[in-house]
């Protein structure tokens, strides 16, 4: 899409306004009314305006406020690789710019603390039931997904005392990853095109094209100060764990799995039947022996693939803190001998000092030196894809 983040904004907006009518909530407060469609108690005005804007606006508010942009380093470099000093690769200018950008929605109304909170009820359950948000009519169109980011109180107060407004019940939306067009190459530089077709059945119905647009995955672990949610896109998964394919028409394909050395596996048993859709496909990674090496790989429909790392399972049993010892020992799955880097805090162990179990399911290691009492956190990489969260270590 061009360079205009207000059409992501308008977007979300629209998915509010278009639902609102129909949000359960009406028809959970109707309960016992005569039969018939359920009629909101009110409407909101639904704006991207500023919280302490929303004050000077008569009657209910509600807004989603772009409050800050970041780009998107990991989901950049995995795909494009910027011109160097051996002068390959492309300009950063003529590279797609991949962006996060992050929402405050809040609600307001004078005098009626239900509308407030109403509102806010139903912005919530609507975002929940869309966590992918599409545009099939941009220029190009596009898709993003849409998860609410975990802040603490005093992250939140630090933003409400920004925006010189009384602090209101209000959440954080990420919507990532936003690709903005690059500047136009030069006439007659060499330009990708991408075509979807449509073939005709011998029956005479179209045949509707698959479409595998990424994998994706909603996580969380748990860390010393409280749980913390996270999203990845593409996906890194473990053991035991679910992944999401993204995409059109995906239900009834064969799903292949690819390696870095092109083996490929039919992994079409690992789909969850009941949570999968034609545009959402949930994978869940079987364990043991089933479960594939760790590695980075490809997951292929049709005749589209995506991106999906496979990372050894940490066991956060007797975590998040560890006691201080003189080694270090963590179960798990997917350890390689010689494969396997552990980095706790700014120390990485020695590659030799790594033991590595029978069967890849344990290792050890001495803790590394450092200020008694502190408390890092453990990093475990396998064949260069990083595990999950799960474990720190006290010096």
């Amino acid at each position: 899409m061009s360079f205009d983040l207000s059409a992501i904004t308008d977007t979300l907006i629209q998915l509010v306004k278009d639902s609102w009518g129909s949000a359960p909530l009406w028809a959970e407060l109707e309960a016992g009314s005569p039969p018939g469609p359920p009629t909101p108690t009110f409407t909101p005005n639904i704006s991207g305006l500023a919280p302490d804007v929303l004050e000077t606006e008569a009657g209910a508010q509600l807004s989603l406020f772009l409050y800050h942009v970041e780009t998107n380093n990991a989901v950049e470099s995995m795909f494009w690789a910027p011109q160097g000093a051996s002068g390959t690769g492309q300009p950063v200018r003529f590279l797609p710019f991949a962006l996060n950008l992050y929402y405050l929605m809040s609600a307001f109304s004078e005098d009626n603390y239900h509308q407030e909170q109403q509102a806010m009820s139903v912005a919530l359950r609507i975002f929940h039931a869309n966590p992918i948000i599409r545009n099939p009519t941009g220029s190009p169109p596009w898709e993003l997904t849409l998860t609410m980011e975990h802040r603490s109180y005093d992250e939140m107060s630090q933003l409400w005392q920004a925006t010189t407004a009384p602090l209101r019940m209000s959440v954080v939306y990420r919507a990532a990853v936003v690709f903005l067009d690059p500047d136009t190459m030069p006439s007659g530089a060499a330009r990708n095109t991408s075509i979807n077709v449509i073939v005709e059945q011998s029956s005479g119905g179209p045949s509707l094209a698959t479409e595998l647009f990424g994998t994706f995955r909603r996580a969380s672990y748990q860390s010393p100060s409280g749980p913390v949610s996270f999203t990845q896109a593409p996906a890194t998964v473990a053991a035991g764990q679910q992944v999401w394919l993204v995409g059109e028409n995906l239900t009834g394909e064969t799903i292949s799995l690819i390696s870095e050395a092109a083996v490929t596996t039919d992994i079409s048993g690992w789909v969850v039947a009941a949570d999968s859709t034609p545009t959402r496909v949930v994978l869940q990674v079987p364990t043991g022996a089933a479960t594939p090496a760790t590695g980075r790989y490809q997951v292929q429909i049709g005749d589209t693939t995506a991106p999906l790392g496979v990372a050894a399972a940490v066991d956060a049993v007797g975590g998040p803190v560890l006691p201080h010892s003189a080694s270090v020992g963590i179960n798990g799955a997917g350890f390689v001998a010689g494969a396997t880097e552990i980095v706790v805090g700014a120390n990485t162990v020695p590659a030799n000092q790594i033991v590595v179990g029978a069967g890849g399911t344990s290792l050890s290691f001495p803790t590394p030196a450092g200020t008694a009492g502190t408390v890092e956190p453990l990093i475990v990489r396998v064949q260069g894809v990083e595990s999950d969260p799960a474990l720190w270590v006290t010096l």
